[in-house]
């Protein structure tokens, strides 16, 4: 496993006070939750950043639906719904 390297970053006292609250009512650390929140938001990132990516590939190759025809086919499910 790779070893852990520390972090230093600034945040504004009212969110440490929040992050502190949290930490006592889960039984864990400040620094077990900031851990997790990271780990949780650079997937998230990474997983936009590969949408985006696949998105601007379908463009570059054609790979696209005009928007009017994407308004007929949702007005056409919304009428069966009717």
């Amino acid at each position: 496993m790779a070893q852990d390297v520390a972090l230093d970053a600034r945040i504004p006292a009212e969110l440490d006070e929040k992050l502190s609250r949290l930490a006592s009512s889960r039984g864990k650390s400040k620094s077990t939750l900031v851990r997790e929140a990271l780990a949780e938001f650079v997937l998230s990132e990474e997983a936009f950043a590969a949408a985006v990516a696949e998105g601007r590939a379908a463009v570059d190759a054609g790979d696209v639906i005009d928007h009017d025809e994407v308004m007929r086919e949702i007005d056409a499910l919304l009428a069966k719904k009717k």
